[in-house]
């Protein structure tokens, strides 16, 4: 990459906020100097990203500073007297088991994703003039594993956008479905650390009820 190039971007990093997989990478030292030095420039600029990076040490700190008491015991055993014995599952394959796990959290993210939509959208279409790419919805799982945004394109269309820092995603297929807008979607590696897709919705998709959105994995 050329340096005026880079100059360029790092210029333009401070548009757009660092998102927790990167923060939680950088904390880890798992990037390479490159994406090193493109973050640090970030955070220097922006002092919500600062702050975040702040936040995040101060919990790994605790984290790893946890002790477990004897009172942390006594109350575990407590709770499992109380549920009764356990009953032993069949063995499964570890790939199996693992492709279950994985299939049911996405879905899991994906209904809380739906729920957010049809709050943010239960009074019918987007009215009203709205700019280039300004944002109209967003998302995001408790996590932090799994984001969603949609914003306002100029030709009036909307675009929905994707990502997920977890990627044991990648390749999970979706049916996305709003109104008569039917999508088959693939989640795919864009960065080191992210898988993403996105759906383009015509503006003539959006003059009914909006709200009717469902995402199911294909």
């Amino acid at each position: 990459m050329k340096t005026d190039d880079l100059e360029n971007e790092l210029r333009n990093l401070k548009l757009v906020h660092l998102t927790e997989g990167e923060l939680v990478a950088y904390c880890d030292q798992k990037l390479d100097p490159i994406r090193r030095a493109r973050i640090e420039a970030h955070l220097k600029q922006c002092f919500i990203c600062e702050r975040q990076l702040l936040l995040l040490r101060e919990e790994n700190a605790v984290l790893s500073q946890g002790v477990i008491t004897a009172e942390d015991v006594a109350l575990v055993e407590q709770l499992i007297e109380q549920t009764g014995p356990t009953q032993k599952l069949p063995a499964q394959p570890a790939e199996t088991a693992t492709e279950i796990t994985e299939r049911e959290r996405l879905g899991d993210y994906l209904r809380q994703l739906i729920a957010s939509w049809r709050i943010c959208f239960g009074q019918g279409a987007l009215r009203g003039e709205r700019d280039q790419g300004e944002e109209v919805w967003r998302w995001q799982s408790e996590d932090g594993k799994l984001q969603a945004y949609a914003t306002m394109e100029k030709n009036a269309d909307l675009t929905i956008h994707f990502s997920a820092n977890e990627m044991d995603f990648e390749g999970a297929r979706l049916h996305f479905r709003l109104g008569a807008l039917s999508e088959e979607l693939t989640l795919q590696q864009i960065s080191e650390i992210e898988v993403g897709a996105q759906v383009s919705v015509p503006w003539q998709y959006r003059q009914g009820n909006i709200a009717d959105i469902t995402i199911e994995i294909a």
